[in-house]
């Protein structure tokens, strides 16, 4: 049998395929792969969509020179759903902007600029609704007021067939709140989700956002449904828990600058569609106005090597002449690009962020288990500013905190429970707003027993003792692919930490947390393939190191080398990577110093002990033996003494002080070495 089609068949089939094609919206797919953008289970769904409306809600306060209060209240709903509504104090939206910023996926002013920012695809909180609506088929609520407008609220939905916004009702918001307001926005949407705690919990996560943003005032509710069984023996039928995280630095962090892109950081093509949208424009103009580190003499050089004609129009240059050009860029040597467009979180505030959140630690139990930690901030704040007893911003009074160890004597005068939660109750039983002040002046803090100090290197450190460390590293800014970005590395090591298990890691991209896919993230890379031994922490091979240590790893950049849309992990790139492995080698070559300081410590006070041990039954022999009288005794013991202290100390002296400065060489020895 002959089953060979014919090419009038052929013809036949394509004609019938062809009306089936169609053009497919970004919205529809990612409707159909959630999963790419963090959606992929209610629990870590609820978290993505928390995060995103946080973050934008940083950013315009930012952007606007505002200090954030933020709002985010959680409340449960029968059948598995939360209401999630996000509210802050910035500058406000204009109302034609609302359905497209919040309703239409890739939207947004983040994506053609370089500067360090929270967001930057324009997708997340646009995806956020999105999944809102698949999941419950409500609309999203926003309410958004400018400073010389009245409140606009909407109820929307997106099109997903078209990525358009759908309103579904549009008016103006005349309640008192929003009268009293001055600007801000709120977002307010329903969703399938599930609430846990544990590290990947919401509350876990805004703790690390206001380590990482001390100049950002967060109030967190949440409001739980009770059981049925707990209703029939007398409880309402839902509790509300309050977490307060106040601010605790009244000055914003330095604002960063758009840059124009670098010319080592674009590829043919980008340099081919730069030239074409340039117009008629001069492409020597072009080059000195599109570019940065291009100047004038390195244009025309540049010009010159390809061959191009300085006069000659920008959309005019053939396809060969410009990748002579791109060739002639990236063979000529060009300064860095400026780092004015990143905004770390510094040194000390890393110092005395970390040292806040473990200062009381003894009722952590496990990794899970955040809820009880305290924030001891009498004894550090950070950073320090001063601030007048005027200088007051609104903000709920601190709630009762959870009953806990009693604290003795200074410990208790000294603990102020910054991190709190609420005991239960009512939902109508919200407390009034008070006047607090903005951040704790100085002279608070001028006598504090913890200070940061430099060690023998001139590291920026806290030690207290024997069993407490922290200190910080802030690199240099370095290049990939052309963007500037910038590492930053804490550790704290303390003795009320568990040794036995291994080091917690936090990961942040710029100032944001991140919480999932920590294998597969180049920060944890970098903690596990340092080495730790040689720092005198013990390590299994490809593990993280084992002992009382928390290790922070921060990436600031203008663009962020995410592995995915969902932003969870930062991609391997080798510039990347080798500088957050100088970080960590950095900080651990600090603990090193440290915990060889205190081992010579331990042995010096070992010694003194043995001495204090043997030198009474010493005498006694010698005064048994040489008949010594009760004087003749003790000159004996006194002269011993002073001969074994003096033999001590010249061993002491005769060992070689081992002083690991944090040089080039050795963080070149050190790759090496672990390569």
């Amino acid at each position: 049998m002959n089953n060979a089609v014919l090419p009038s068949e052929v013809t036949s089939m394509a004609a019938q395929a062809m009306p089936k094609q169609r053009e497919i919206a970004v919205s529809e797919f990612f409707s159909k792969n959630r999963h790419l953008l963090g959606f992929d289970s209610p629990q870590k769904a609820l978290l993505t969509a928390v995060r995103e409306a946080v973050d934008n809600a940083l950013d315009a306060c930012e952007e606007a020179r505002i200090l954030p209060d933020l709002t985010v209240e959680l409340t449960e709903l029968p059948e598995g759903r939360y209401k999630v509504r996000v509210e802050d104090n910035g500058p406000g939206i204009p109302k034609e902007e609302l359905g497209k910023i919040f309703a239409k996926l890739l939207y947004g002013s983040k994506f053609h600029r370089l500067k360090q920012s929270r967001g930057q695809q324009g997708i997340g909180i646009s995806a956020a609704v999105m999944y809102s609506q698949m999941t419950t088929g409500e609309p999203s609520h926003i309410t958004s007021k400018m400073p010389d407008g009245r409140a606009q609220h909407v109820r929307l939905f997106i099109d997903t067939a078209k990525n358009q916004p759908k309103l579904d009702h549009q008016s103006v918001d005349n309640s008192d709140w929003w009268a009293l307001k001055t600007s801000g926005t709120s977002i307010e949407m329903t969703m399938s989700a599930q609430m846990k705690g544990g590290r990947h919990g919401i509350e876990a996560y805004l703790k690390q956002t206001a380590l990482a943003n001390p100049h950002a005032r967060i109030l967190f509710r949440t409001h739980k449904l009770s059981t049925k069984l707990a209703i029939e023996k007398g409880a309402p039928p839902s509790t509300t828990e309050t977490l307060e995280l106040p601010r605790v630095v009244a000055l914003l962090p330095k604002e960063p600058v758009e840059i124009k892109p670098h010319p080592h950081g674009i590829e043919l093509g980008t340099l081919q569609r730069y030239l074409h949208e340039a117009g008629r424009q001069r492409v020597h103009n072009f080059l000195t106005t599109s570019f940065s580190r291009v100047t004038a003499p390195i244009a025309t050089a540049l010009l010159q090597t390809a061959g191009i004609s300085p006069e000659a129009e920008s959309n005019k240059i053939p396809r060969d002449k410009s990748e002579a050009l791109f060739k002639a860029i990236q063979n000529t040597k060009l300064m860095a690009p400026p780092t004015n467009c990143l905004s770390p979180i510094g040194e000390e505030a890393l110092i005395k962020g970390l040292f806040a959140l473990y200062g009381d630690i003894d009722n952590l139990k496990d990794e899970d288990d955040l809820e009880h930690i305290q924030l001891p901030s009498k004894k550090i704040a950070a950073p320090v500013v001063d601030v007048a007893p005027e200088a007051l911003v609104e903000a709920t009074p601190p709630a009762p905190a959870k009953k806990g160890k009693k604290l003795p004597g200074k410990q208790a005068d000294q603990q102020l429970a910054l991190f709190q939660r609420a005991a239960p109750t009512t939902p109508e039983a919200e407390p009034a707003p008070a006047q607090v002040p903005a951040a704790m002046p100085a002279e608070a803090v001028a006598g504090s027993k913890v200070k940061i100090e430099a060690d023998e290197e001139g590291a920026h450190v806290i030690a207290i003792g024997e069993d407490t460390f922290v200190t910080a590293v802030t690199r240099p800014p370095a290049i990939y692919r052309g963007n500037p970005f910038q590492v930053e590395c804490g550790i704290l090591y303390s003795k009320q930490l568990p040794a036995d298990e291994l080091a917690r890691v936090f990961r942040f991209a710029n100032r944001v947390p991140l919480l999932y896919q920590a294998s597969a993230c180049a920060m944890f890379k970098a903690v596990t393939s340092a080495p730790w031994r040689s720092y005198e922490v013990l390590q299994a091979r490809g593990a993280l190191p084992t002992g009382p240590l928390v290790i922070m790893v921060h990436i600031a950049s203008a663009w962020v080398p995410y592995t995915s849309e969902s932003k969870e992990a930062i991609a391997h790139y080798p510039e990347v990577l080798k500088e957050m492995r100088l970080a960590v080698m950095e900080a651990g070559r600090r603990l090193q110093r440290f915990l060889r300081r205190r081992k010579r410590a331990a042995d010096e006070q070992q010694k003194r002990d043995y001495i204090t041990k043997y030198l009474n039954p010493i005498g006694e022999a010698l005064r048994d033996i040489l008949n010594l009288s009760k004087d003749e005794t003790q000159l004996a013991m006194d002269n011993l003494k002073i001969v074994l202290e003096k033999s001590r100390a010249a061993e002491g002296e005769s060992k070689p002080k081992k002083r690991d400065k944090p040089s080039k060489r050795a963080d070149a020895a050190e790759e090496q070495a672990s390569a």
